[in-house]
């Protein structure tokens, strides 16, 4: 083979093992800070059980390590501390670039607690959110935490509505796999219609396309897709928390954070398990909506 033939494949082939390998302790430093917030106990339907003030603090110990803390304030006890020091990324987590990330359990079993994690992250404010699913598969309650960097100010944002979700979002999709494999960008496109019912969707990702009736139920934006009966909460600070009602056994399922972040802004972030319960791959996805 001529030299410059070797050459090429050489940079090709290093090319796709950058691509597979991303960095994931840079983009969890992306969150290393102070950060001032509550975690919030909700219900299945949204109603809020607990609000607790907390501080929470991640501190790199060096390039491939890093010490966690949080505290929390309950109102009726003395401060709730956790801290841990930890030298892998586990196996059940994903960082994106801009530092966003899901987690949380590998595989769904009918017979076990089910619960996922996500954080979706600006320079000085983060949104997460946990999704907590009981045996069987109910979906059991919420827990989202509202967090701003330490000694910045507070951005106010309005509960989220169906109003701010009308009209035409297009944005674009970034795939990351359990094996670190991120997939090119692709295009996706939001078509939301109100009508006086509900609200019809249509979900367009690269070439696949979903489309559903939904109907509301208060903070619910309640719709069947794929076999599944689909919960949207409208959540304070913009927030949107996406997931099945309840998990069924052989049926592939999404569970999903959104947060507005400006009135034609959003961050999506899409947690994906296959028919067999496993956790497949995560999506991460910025939008724009349309004039």
């Amino acid at each position: 083979m001529a030299l410059g033939g070797i050459i090429h494949g050489t940079l090709v082939l290093l090319s796709l093992l950058l691509k597979r390998m991303p960095n994931q302790w840079d983009n969890l430093f992306k969150n290393e800070g102070t950060w001032i917030g509550s975690f919030t106990t909700l219900t299945a339907d949204g109603t809020v059980l607990s609000d607790i003030p907390s501080r929470l603090s991640l501190e790199s110990t060096s390039a491939v390590s890093a010490r966690f803390q949080v505290i929390r304030y309950p109102q009726d006890g003395p401060p709730q501390k956790t801290q841990t020091e930890f030298a892998s990324i586990n196996q059940a987590s994903l960082f994106c670039e801009d530092g966003s990330f899901t987690k949380g359990s590998i595989q769904w079993s009918s017979l076990a607690k089910f619960g996922t994690e996500f954080g979706l992250t600006l320079p000085n404010e983060r949104l997460r959110l946990v999704q907590l699913f009981a045996p069987g598969g109910t979906l059991d309650q919420f827990v989202l935490i509202r967090e701003t960097r330490e000694g910045q100010s507070v951005t106010g944002r309005s509960p989220l509505t169906v109003n701010q979700l009308a009209g035409t979002w297009q944005g674009k999709a970034i795939t990351y796999f359990r094996d670190w494999y991120i997939a090119d960008p692709v295009e996706t496109r939001l078509e939301v219609e109100l009508h006086a019912t509900g609200l019809r969707q249509t979900w367009q990702m690269g070439t696949e396309v979903k489309r559903s009736e939904a109907r509301l139920n208060g903070s619910q934006v309640l719709f069947t897709q794929d076999g599944l009966d689909y919960q949207m909460l409208l959540l304070p600070n913009g927030g949107s928390s996406l997931c099945p009602q309840r998990l069924q056994r052989q049926t592939a399922f999404r569970c999903e954070l959104a947060w507005l972040t400006t009135p034609t802004t959003r961050l999506r972030l899409i947690r994906q398990y296959d028919a067999s319960g496993n956790w497949a791959h995560h999506t991460w996805i910025s939008e724009t909506k349309m004039a």
